[in-house]
């Protein structure tokens, strides 16, 4: 089978980091698993010894004809034809476990989309860009440390797990690649009064990476204002730029601003 260009495709190919994966993903024997893109099924055979039921998100009607005549016989395999990116995850189950080798063109949407179902989702095994994990994982006053790392890190537990050489796909992508283990908290770690403004802030605050707070949060939309006094009291320095503040510390700053906002 060609691999089909405009869904950015490159398939997992080598067992020995599929096997990796799978056992890295604490498969829960009674539980059912999620597959987001399986593909030609490397991950999907592997799924299937180790699950009480795997449902398969396919979005590639040439690819869900190849896995229904490998696992269809299977009763604990389910296939559902559907743009990750727009399905229901609600409509997979109660509780179930993600892996993916998501697709790199629509990685983001996809684990965002995932996070906003953290209710359904016991946790997520994804491989991704190296870089992409590299911004989950990173911690204040490093290079890679940015919104999304405080919107992941806000929802959920973040482990970088392994990294994969570009050899073990077919064909090879031009970018490296890590696994990562995110488990969806049920509270988060900081108080957050309204999580609206707490991302409008965190956005406005990396905004223009190299500005301080000061000149970014010019940037907030009214009827949100800032009170210099009340935030410097609060023990944050407007001269210091985003990427230097603490999750916690983002909390304050939005509550502060919440607060003089109503």
């Amino acid at each position: 089978m060609r691999k089909k260009q405009p869904l950015g495709q490159n398939f997992l190919t080598d067992p020995q980091v599929a096997s990796e994966i799978v056992r890295q993903a604490n498969i829960n024997p009674e539980g059912k698993v999620v597959e987001i893109g399986p593909g030609k099924g490397v991950l999907t055979h592997l799924l299937l010894a180790q699950a009480g039921s795997l449902l398969a998100v396919e979005v590639d009607p040439r690819l869900c004809g190849m896995l229904r005549r490998q696992f269809g016989k299977n009763p604990k395999f389910e296939l559902v034809e559907a743009n990750a990116m727009t399905y229901d995850f609600s409509a997979a189950g109660s509780r179930y476990q993600v892996v993916s080798n998501l697709p790199y063109y629509a990685a983001m949407p996809i684990m965002q989309r995932l996070i906003h179902y953290k209710e359904h989702v016991v946790d997520m095994t994804l491989m991704l860009q190296k870089e992409v994990v590299d911004r989950l994982v990173a911690h204040p006053e490093t290079k890679a440390y940015g919104s999304l790392s405080v919107f992941t890190q806000l929802h959920c537990r973040v482990e970088r797990l392994m990294e994969v050489g570009r050899d073990a796909f077919n064909p090879p992508p031009k970018v490296k690649s890590s696994v990562i283990r995110l488990t969806p908290l049920k509270q988060p770690p900081v108080s957050i009064d309204n999580l609206k403004t707490f991302h409008h802030v965190v956005n406005t605050a990396f905004f223009h990476k190299r500005k301080m707070l000061r000149n970014n949060l010019k940037g907030l939309n009214k009827p949100y204002e800032v009170d210099i006094n009340k935030i410097e009291a609060a023990g944050i320095q407007l001269d210091r730029r985003g990427e230097t503040l603490t999750l916690q510390e983002f909390a304050t700053l939005s509550n502060l601003i919440e607060a003089n906002h109503d």
